[in-house]
């Protein structure tokens, strides 16, 4: 029995370590522009359909994924928001939301148009027997997928709290007009936090690419279960989106295992009902100015 719960734990900390990561892209995004970027989940497909292009079609070595993706994904969401969100920013900040999920849908149906698949499967970076901790067998994959996400999640959070790049959005999403004054550029700091936004999403795609493969239906999972794990986090809190992720991984996997398969999908929604009329700020909001 507890060996049992032990696996489930471990398959929900696995994909849950994934949705805290995409959904610190769209927390990141948000704090420094109050945006919500409806799009960060076809940026995770597209890093995703990298992964699958680099591992498979051109065969390279696997850890170039990890180091390139990130980048280039970054660097596709700040050209985007160059050239298509900043000139819609004078209008509204609604304007810009629709756009978003516009964009999601267009990077979406540009995979589908260039693959012309259902899904398009990745391997695994480990082979391999996996090994026992305490009666639960763990994977070698699933070490490395919880292990990696978190620790570039918590590096993220040091960035953020500590060093220069953070400094500049935390002072534009505390007052945009004080910032601009101290002499931090609201265009340069709206197409950083894109970029941060866009690599984390990309480097999410690479880790959820050999668990679910490629697909256009990947790019609706990971934007619903990042938006609904920041939301029970505490949309304002970079480690409210990491436990909130966390805790949906979870929630699935123990829905799934004990109640049915198809309440996986529910689950999610359910939970994001809740918390938005019990605690509409989140299970871990951010407390004072200086916590993320």
């Amino acid at each position: 029995m507890l060996a049992e719960l032990g696996l489930v734990l471990i398959a929900g900390l696995k994909f849950g370590s994934i949705y805290a990561l995409a959904a610190l892209g769209l927390v990141v995004v948000h704090k420094a522009t109050k945006t919500v970027n409806f799009a960060h989940g076809a940026f995770a497909m597209l890093g995703a359909f990298a992964t699958f292009l680099i591992v498979v079609h051109w065969q390279w070595r696997y850890w170039t994924a990890y180091l390139v993706i990130p980048l280039l994904i970054g660097a596709v969401a700040a050209l985007l928001e160059f050239v298509v969100l900043r000139p819609l920013r004078r209008a509204d900040l609604f304007t810009v939301v629709v756009a978003t999920i516009f964009l999601g849908i267009a990077l979406a149906e540009a995979f589908r148009l260039t693959y012309n698949t259902e899904l398009l499967a990745v391997p695994g970076l480990f082979a391999g027997q996996p090994f026992f901790v305490g009666g639960i067998f763990i994977t070698r994959e699933a070490l490395w997928v919880i292990t990696g996400t978190l620790a570039t999640a918590l590096a993220c959070i040091v960035v953020f709290r500590h060093g220069k790049i953070g400094r500049g959005m935390r002072a534009m999403a505390s007052n945009v007009t004080g910032a601009q004054l101290c002499g931090y550029s609201i265009d340069r700091v709206y197409m950083l936090a894109w970029f941060l936004g866009g690599a984390l999403a990309g480097l999410a795609g690479v880790f959820i690419a050999p668990i679910a493969g490629v697909s256009v239906e990947l790019s609706i999972a990971i934007i619903t279960a990042g938006f609904v794990a920041g939301v029970i986090g505490g949309f304002d809190s970079l480690t409210g989106a990491i436990l909130g992720g966390l805790l949906l991984g979870v929630a699935e996997s123990l829905a799934a295992a004990y109640v049915s398969s198809a309440m996986k999908n529910c689950i999610s929604f359910l939970l994001l009902f809740i918390v938005l009329m019990w605690r509409p700020q989140g299970l871990f909001p951010e407390r004072t100015g200086r916590r993320v």
